[in-house]
């Protein structure tokens, strides 16, 4: 019975070697012995766990895909105020160190055009923070503490969308900030719902993240 765990934690092992490999090197130039130098093990002994590598980036990057949904939506179901999940959501959604799982997923959206498996994974992506903030929208409108000025569906398509495209600003550089590029969404969306969305950038201003 040890050696599946075993070989579970291996498997964990070389996934967050594959991510550091990504952070440093991009997506597209990743090789085996970058990934093998991560992790302190022989190139080897990588295929022997992932004989195609090409299968170790694109499960690294849906373990990434993964995590960054289930950490949003565990940000804003700790609350019960409409208006306070949509802020934690908010804030929960903007790169912040080189191997957070937003940094990953962008760093590889290059390939993303080239690959089957990471465009499915794009779109599934897009969609579960659609309805993520759709039905933050639509909880706060029932309850009366939204006054939504479009549907819900238009309201949340935007909010994904300024994210994205002021985290692609946030990799390279800025500006904005993140803590600018989180007041800029949160100022939208206090528009779009009829209420003062505080800003909250996250304990520390710290996306929290999930090892392996």
């Amino acid at each position: 019975m040890a050696r599946p765990k075993r070989q579970d934690e291996r498997r964990n092992g070389i996934r967050a070697a594959a991510r550091r490999a990504i952070a440093a090197r991009g997506y597209g130039a990743v090789r085996i012995k970058d990934i093998a130098s991560e992790a302190g093990l022989s190139s080897q002994s990588i295929l022997y766990y992932y004989p195609d590598v090409g299968e170790l980036l694109v499960e690294t990057i849906a373990h990434a895909v993964t995590r960054f949904v289930e950490q949003r939506r565990e940000a804003a179901d700790r609350l019960d105020d409409p208006v306070l999940q949509l802020a934690a959501t908010i804030g929960a959604g903007f790169p912040r160190t080189p191997e957070d799982d937003t940094t990953i997923i962008f760093e590889s959206a290059g390939a993303f055009r080239h690959d089957a498996a990471l465009r499915a994974m794009v779109r599934s992506l897009n969609a579960q923070q659609v309805e993520m903030y759709r039905r933050i929208l639509d909880v706060g409108a029932s309850r009366g503490a939204f006054r939504l000025s479009d549907d819900s569906l238009g309201i949340a398509t935007n909010l994904v969308a300024l994210e994205d495209a002021y985290s692609l600003y946030i990799l390279e550089g800025g500006p904005p900030s993140v803590e600018e590029a989180v007041r800029l969404v949160a100022a939208y969306a206090s528009l779009a719902t009829g209420v003062e969305i505080p800003v909250d950038v996250g304990p520390s201003g710290t996306q929290p993240g999930v090892p392996g």
